[in-house]
């Protein structure tokens, strides 16, 4: 069966008019599947990138094939998350994302859902073509067919003539990563990135300290690829936040490198073991004294994370880690 590669948003503000043009969606902090059930083919699941991933969500498979297995093809997309008192926890997914067939204990530590916001295929029939509110009434009809609320499949809610600032409130109450909003006309166009389609993440923007740096690959193998991230909790320890390595042009990388061979230091700035980034075992350590801003999605650590620039009106000492910057190993950002 070929695969269906998943319809893009486009990064961009918020939509003026919502008045019957646009839908609303919250755009959840997970890991974007596509699912086929029923037909005369097994059930699969698969990401993004194409890559099958049946095995890695059991409690979905057998959901679907329990709810849709006697039916024609219906291929859904959505997203995996795992919620953390009813938050969507990238940090708490990638346990999961990271186990091909993961054990009853780990099922049972992560329980993962399946948001489906959309359906492109019904009993075989192609909805691609057809408008998004028109695949949305699809998916309401369909709704009393999957498992209940608390299991593995659900269908999140969608909102029409609602303005762009109060799904954007709704949102950062809610600890979303931010909004999705559709024209309420969109077909569905796999594998290209869309204006019909506009995502408005909500990030947030924190100055840390650069603790040391990690060489580029390849032609970049001497310049910076990435900075290790640190700042002072409340007794004054440096502790790690992150790394970022994107928002950098070549000549930042290149001044950057320049600047960081003169602090070099043999051993962690770090208070504590640095665990979160032992993996990399060509970083470079710095002295503590850089300070930059960074965005970053408001939740979760440094989730997706932006260089901004050099802060060299602030002093590094008064640099604190706030609650959004606990970073945990694993959420480092690889540089590119």
């Amino acid at each position: 069966m070929r695969l269906i590669a998943p319809m893009l948003a486009t990064a961009g503000p918020p939509p003026e008019d919502t008045d019957g043009v646009w839908s609303a969606e919250m755009k959840y902090d997970g890991c974007r599947i596509l699912a086929s059930a029923g037909g005369d083919r097994p059930l699969l699941l698969w990401a993004r990138n194409l890559t099958v991933v049946t095995s890695s969500y059991p409690e979905v498979t057998d959901a679907l094939t329990a709810a849709f297995g006697g039916r024609g093809r219906i291929v859904f997309d959505g997203e995996i998350v795992a919620l953390t008192q009813g938050r969507p926890s990238f940090a708490r997914l990638q346990r999961r994302m990271s186990s091909v067939r993961p054990a009853t204990t780990l099922r049972t530590q992560v329980p993962i859902t399946f948001l489906v916001f959309d359906v492109l295929f019904l009993d075989g029939e192609d909805l691609t073509r057809a408008p998004y509110l028109d695949r949305r009434a699809a998916l309401a009809d369909m709704a009393h067919e999957l498992p209940v609320a608390g299991l593995p499949v659900q269908v999140p809610p969608h909102w029409v003539k609602v303005a762009s600032e109060v799904i954007l409130d709704a949102a950062r109450a809610s600890s979303m990563e931010g909004a999705v909003f559709k024209k309420v006309s969109s077909i569905y166009l796999p594998g290209q990135r869309t204006r019909s389609w506009r995502k408005v993440l909500l990030r947030s923007r924190s100055s840390c300290i650069i603790v040391g740096w990690i060489p580029g690959g390849g032609r970049q193998r001497n310049l910076v690829g990435a900075l290790v991230l640190g700042a002072y909790d409340d007794d004054h320890v440096l502790r790690y936040v992150g790394t970022v390595g994107t928002g950098f042009s070549a000549a930042v990388r290149r001044q950057l490198r320049e600047k960081l061979a003169a602090l070099e230091r043999r051993t962690s700035p770090i208070g504590t073991d640095p665990a979160a980034v032992e993996e990399y075992e060509s970083v470079r350590w710095v002295e503590p004294v850089i300070v930059v801003d960074v965005a970053h999605h408001q939740h979760g650590g440094l989730r997706h994370p932006s260089y901004q620039g050099q802060r060299p009106d602030v002093d590094p000492d008064t640099v604190r880690r706030d609650p959004s910057q606990q970073a945990r190993p694993g959420s480092a950002h690889r540089p590119l």
